[in-house]
């Protein structure tokens, strides 16, 4: 029998970044990766896929600019960062299709979160909701108890991920920074064209505006918001907002 416990953890925020692609059947993984994060007080957890877990200050985390890229995604992929849920009395055959392929072991805690899904076949990566793909490996009430990991830790979990995702560090990392804003683009903008259909030019900008802040109040980074403010929101509009933006 399934059980399931919704968490409201306000002093902590969980956050992550999945992305799955499937061949050309969709039937089968052909790669797949994780980035899970829980944020409590100026520490972060980090779980990666064929790397590990870690504890690091946020601010060691935000000095790492390939881990920095996946967190500020988590914060626009995440709509409640504070929601967190527990599954009991359950085993793999009820949580879904893929997670004996995701995860080595059975995992209690996960966040609903949209993520990326990429058809082999085209090519063509989206960004979808409804399904539930980042489970933690930890209780997150466990961290009150835990400190930061060790600098020969972090030393070995950045040697680890440099050997495990190098070649997206060094070789393709613009391009898959870039790759990302642009489905991040489209799905928010789509999120926003939703809300704002029937309405006339200068209400859709203010209504635009006021999505584009409400988007900002879930960690969007600053580069995001740029973009986007500058893609739905017209000139006229712009002349108007340009002094409440601040770089």
């Amino acid at each position: 029998m399934l059980q399931y416990i919704y968490h409201n953890i306000k002093d902590m925020e969980f956050l992550g970044v999945f992305d799955l692609c499937y061949n050309d059947t969709g039937k089968y993984v052909v790669y797949l990766k994780y980035f899970l994060f829980i944020k409590f007080g100026d520490l972060v957890y980090v779980d990666i896929k064929g790397v590990g877990t870690i504890i690091v200050s946020f601010a060691e985390l935000m000095s790492h600019r390939y881990l920095k890229m996946y967190y500020e995604l988590s914060l626009v992929l995440t709509e409640n960062k504070h929601k967190i849920i527990e599954k009991k009395k359950v085993d793999y055959r009820y949580i879904g299709e893929y997670n004996k392929e995701i995860y080595k072991e059975e995992r209690d805690w996960f966040i609903d979160t949209a993520y990326f899904i990429e058809d082999f076949s085209t090519r063509v990566k989206r960004v979808e909701t409804g399904k539930y793909y980042c489970y933690y490996s930890i209780n997150p009430n466990d961290l009150r108890n835990m400190s930061v990991s060790s600098d020969k830790e972090i030393a070995k979990f950045y040697e680890v991920l440099y050997c495990r995702y190098g070649y997206e560090q060094v070789s393709i990392f613009d391009r898959l920074f870039a790759d990302y804003i642009n489905l991040m683009l489209e799905y928010n903008i789509g999120t926003i064209g939703a809300a704002v259909e029937e309405i006339s030019v200068s209400q859709e900008d203010d209504k635009n505006f006021v999505n584009l802040l409400e988007l900002n109040k879930k960690g969007m980074n600053g580069d995001i918001f740029r973009i986007l403010y500058n893609a739905v929101i017209s000139t006229k509009g712009q002349k108007k907002y340009d002094a409440l933006i601040t770089d």
